[in-house]
């Protein structure tokens, strides 16, 4: 077992944890608060792969690729959030 796996597992679960906190705040308020928490979480697991060591935060791409996307779909998200109440007239 490897050193880092601790921690990682840790950090596994508490993003896991976040997601589905997400998810019942879509069920308890609405669709464009969860979009936003959504959108916080994204940045933050941006911050953290910026701040922590590689050996925690898994990836695939480079550090500075994961980040950029990551704020990028936290910032769309942000952007679309007001319509995520929307519905659809149909005639």
């Amino acid at each position: 077992m490897s050193p880092a796996r601790g921690p990682r597992l840790t950090l596994l679960a508490v993003l896991v944890l976040a997601v589905a906190l997400v998810a019942l705040v879509a069920v308890w308020s609405d669709a464009r608060t969860a979009a936003l928490v959504l959108a916080g979480l994204l940045a933050a697991v941006a911050v953290a792969r910026v701040v922590l060591p590689e050996a925690l935060v898994p990836g695939s791409r480079s550090r500075p690729v994961d980040v950029v996307l990551l704020l990028a779909l936290a910032g769309a998200l942000v952007y679309l959030a007001p319509w995520g109440n929307a519905t659809l007239a149909l005639p």
